[in-house]
């Protein structure tokens, strides 16, 4: 599988239709930002609905560069599975990394709630701020709790192995723990081309990972379908339907 072949997991989030409505807001804003920004000022004014469109677009682009990341380890993976004599510690390290990345979705996913329901930044920014952001959906907003738990569901799998990296364990696999002790020890395999076994191999994890950024842009496109009635009320209304909340940095409320 080469990278030019995923084209489904190259969508970016930032253009999902839902946003749409939010985008003449943004672009006021960054238009002000870079007028104050010209003119050397530090802080600029941004109405309420404007600042809400910046929240989002932040919250969302914080997910597109975490996917982004994830394909470049995706494409790291694929490569090694085309080298004459892949390195299976070169894989371990890009796997560890792709691990360490793929559950900090859940984080971002519900902060991204919690910006677009005007929740307070200090609650569901902190350490149990999922809980609380959980909270407060699964009563008034089922639709959106339903979507949080299957960004979470998504990565569920990768839990174990993250906590596990977390505390110092180097991943591992009977797989891996094989090529790498042929590999260090110079073991005499018989005529068994061991590099076309590893070959294999990797190419078959770069397609768990496909998988996985697969079912995380799924579940990610189907939280923006659930979030698109707050962005069209914000949209519609306008300042008027929106709470006073804290500007972004380098921003200040009109």
């Amino acid at each position: 599988m080469k990278p030019d072949d995923d084209k489904e997991h190259r969508h970016n989030l930032i253009d999902h239709p839902s946003l749409q409505v939010l985008m003449p807001y943004l672009q006021s804003y960054a238009h002000k930002g870079l007028t104050e920004f010209l003119a050397g000022r530090h802080t600029f004014p941004g109405s309420a609905a404007e600042i809400y469109a910046a929240n989002v677009a932040d919250r969302v682009s914080e997910l597109d560069n975490a996917l982004a990341a994830l394909r470049m380890t995706l494409n790291f993976v694929i490569d090694l599975s085309d080298q004459p004599t892949p390195d299976p510690d070169i894989y371990r390290y890009h796997y560890e990394n792709f691990v360490l990345r793929v559950m900090g979705f859940v984080d971002r996913a519900h902060r991204l709630v919690g910006s677009a329901l005007l929740m307070n930044k200090a609650k569901f920014e902190l350490i149990g701020g999922n809980k609380f952001v959980q909270k407060q959906v699964e009563i008034e907003h089922p639709d959106i709790s339903t979507a949080l738990q299957a960004v979470t569901q998504a990565v569920e799998s990768y839990r174990g192995p993250r906590n596990e990296l977390i505390h110092a364990a180097a991943f591992t696999s009977r797989e891996l723990g094989l090529f790498q002790s042929i590999r260090q020890f110079g073991v005499d395999t018989d005529g068994i081309d061991v590099d076309e076994l590893a070959r294999n191999h990797f190419s078959g994890e770069s397609k768990e990972i496909a998988l996985t950024i697969a079912r995380l842009v799924e579940a990610l496109t189907n939280l923006l379908d659930t979030l698109h009635p707050l962005f069209l009320n914000a949209a519609e209304h306008g300042d008027d339907g929106l709470k006073k909340k804290s500007a972004p940095e380098g921003a200040d409320q009109a």
